[in-house]
C-alpha cells in the first residue's frame, strides 16, 4: 500500500469511527482532520467533500453485504431453491444485525442515497446479479420454470427488498421480518416451481442459522411496521 492509500485509509477509519458515534451532520471535516494529525486541506487532497468519504463508507458496506450473500453461493451440495432462500435470509440477517450494532449507519445510508441516487442503482446492481446467477442455474436445472431471468430476477428484488437493510422500512424485529419472509418467499417458491416431485411445493422453513449471520434473541411483538425510506 502506498503513502498515499495509507493516508486515505486512515481518513476512512477515522470518518467510519466518528459517524458511527456521533452521526454523520455532527462530524465536520475540521475534526477529522485533527484525528487524523493532519490539516483540513489535506483531507480535501483525498476526498473533495464530507459527502464523499460517507459514500466511500457506504459502498463498502454495500460490497460486504454482497460477499455475505455470494458466499452463501459457495456452499456445497444446495438445490437453487436452498441457494435462493439461503441468500435472502443471510442478507436479512446480516444486515439487520449491521443497522441494530450501528444505528448511526442507518442514518448515513439513507443519506447517502438521497444526495447520491446513482449508488443506489449500482448496489441495486450487484444484488441482482447474485439472483440472476441462482435464476440461470435453476433453469439450467431444470428445478425452476423460467421463461425470462432478466425479468423474474427484478420482480424477485422488489419483492425481497424490505427484507434488505429492513430498518428502512419498518421497525418491526427480526423474528417478525423472519416469518413474514418466509411467507414471500413460500409465494415466490410456488411460483418458480409449479411442483416437487408431482406434489405441490412446500412452505418455505426458516433456516436454523448460518455461520455468516447468527440469529439475535428478538421480541415476538406484534407487526407495527413502517415505511420510513428507501434501500440503501
Amino acid at each position: 500500500m502506498s503513502e498515499s492509500d495509507t493516508t486515505r485509509e486512515k481518513i476512512i477509519v477515522a470518518a467510519r469511527e466518528r459517524f458511527s458515534h456521533y452521526g454523520y451532520p455532527k462530524t465536520t471535516i475540521a475534526e477529522l482532520a485533527e484525528d487524523c494529525a493532519m490539516s483540513p486541506g489535506n483531507i480535501y487532497r483525498f476526498f473533495k467533500g464530507k459527502i464523499d468519504i460517507a459514500v466511500e463508507i457506504a459502498r463498502r458496506e454495500a460490497l460486504s453485504a454482497v460477499e455475505v450473500i455470494e458466499a452463501v453461493l459457495d456452499c456445497p451440495v444446495r438445490s437453487s431453491r436452498q441457494r435462493l432462500e439461503e441468500v435472502v435470509f443471510a442478507d436479512l440477517r446480516y444486515t439487520f444485525h449491521l443497522l441494530e450494532n450501528q444505528p448511526k449507519t442507518l442514518e448515513l445510508a439513507q443519506i447517502v442515497v438521497s444526495d447520491r441516487p446513482q449508488f443506489q442503482i449500482e448496489s441495486l446492481r450487484r444484488e441482482r446479479r447474485v439472483f440472476q446467477r441462482i435464476l440461470h442455474e435453476g433453469q439450467a436445472s431444470g428445478e425452476f420454470m423460467v421463461d425470462n431471468v432478466p425479468a423474474t430476477t427484478i420482480a424477485l428484488h422488489a419483492a425481497t427488498t424490505k427484507y434488505r437493510y429492513a430498518q428502512l422500512f419498518t421497525n418491526q424485529t427480526l423474528a417478525e421480518l423472519e416469518r413474514e419472509l418466509a411467507h414471500v418467499m413460500t409465494v415466490i417458491m410456488r411460483g418458480l416451481m409449479p411442483t416437487v416431485e408431482g406434489h405441490a411445493v412446500p412452505e418455505t422453513q426458516i433456516p436454523s442459522g448460518t455461520n455468516i449471520a447468527p440469529i439475535a434473541a428478538t421480541s415476538d411483538a406484534s407487526d407495527t411496521s413502517t415505511t420510513s425510506g428507501k434501500s440503501a
